[in-house]
C-alpha cells in the first residue's frame, strides 16, 4: 500500500529547505542536510520532491523577483516623492515579511540559481534609482561609491531577513535600518549633487 504524502510532513520539508538555503546557498545545500533538520530521512524528502531543485524552486517561486522588483520600484518612487511612510513602504515590507527567507536567498545566496544574477540586477537597480534622482550620470568613482553603498544594502537586509526570529523582530530591524539608511541616502545624494 502507497504511503499518503502527509502536508505537515510537505511543510516541515519546506521549511527546513529555505532555512538552508538562506543560510548555506543553493551549492552548500545537500537533500541530507534538508532532512536532517526537517526531521525526515532524505529519501522521504525526494518522496515529496523529485529532486533538490524541484524543492527550490517550490519554496522560491519564479515569479519572486519580479513580484519584488514592482514593490521596490513603488516603494523608491514614493521616497522620491517625499514619502518615507504609507502604502508604499509597508507592502514591501509586508512582502519581505512574507517571505522573509525567500528573499534572503534572493538577495543574497542565489549562486547556482535561476536567480544567480538578482543580486547585482538588485544593486543597479537602486544605482539606476539614485541616477533619475540625481538628474545625470554618476562619475566613475561616484558610481562605485553608489555600487558600495547599494550592495551594502542588500547584505544587510538579507541578514535581517535570514536571522529574524519572527515578524515583530523583523519589522523592528527593518524599521531601524530604514531609520539608518534613509537619512544616509538623503545625505549621499545632496553630496553626489555638489561633487561634479
Amino acid at each position: 500500500m502507497a504511503q499518503v504524502l502527509k502536508p505537515e510532513v510537505r511543510a516541515r520539508i519546506e521549511d527546513a529547505a529555505l532555512r538552508c538555503f538562506a543560510e548555506h546557498g543553493y551549492p552548500g545545500t545537500s537533500v541530507a542536510a534538508i532532512g536532517d533538520l526537517a526531521g525526515t530521512a532524505p529519501g522521504n524528502v525526494y518522496r515529496y520532491f523529485g529532486s533538490k531543485q524541484a524543492l527550490f524552486d517550490a519554496v522560491v517561486p519564479p515569479d519572486l523577483p519580479a513580484r519584488h522588483d514592482r514593490l521596490l520600484d513603488t516603494r523608491v518612487a514614493a521616497l522620491a516623492e517625499g514619502s518615507a511612510h504609507g502604502a508604499p513602504a509597508d507592502e514591501l515590507l509586508g512582502f519581505w515579511l512574507d517571505h522573509p527567507l525567500a528573499v534572503a536567498v534572493l538577495l543574497d545566496r542565489a549562486e547556482g540559481t535561476p536567480f544567480a544574477g538578482y543580486p547585482a540586477a538588485f544593486v543597479r537597480r537602486l544605482v539606476g534609482h539614485a541616477e533619475r534622482s540625481l538628474g545625470r550620470r554618476p562619475t566613475p568613482e561616484q558610481r562605485e561609491l553608489l555600487d558600495l553603498v547599494f550592495d551594502n544594502t542588500r547584505r544587510a537586509l538579507a541578514r535581517i531577513l535570514r536571522t529574524a526570529r519572527d515578524r515583530d523582530h523583523g519589522r523592528a530591524l527593518v524599521a531601524g535600518f530604514w531609520s539608518y539608511q534613509l537619512p544616509g541616502l538623503d545625505g549621499l545624494v545632496a553630496h553626489l549633487r555638489q561633487d561634479t
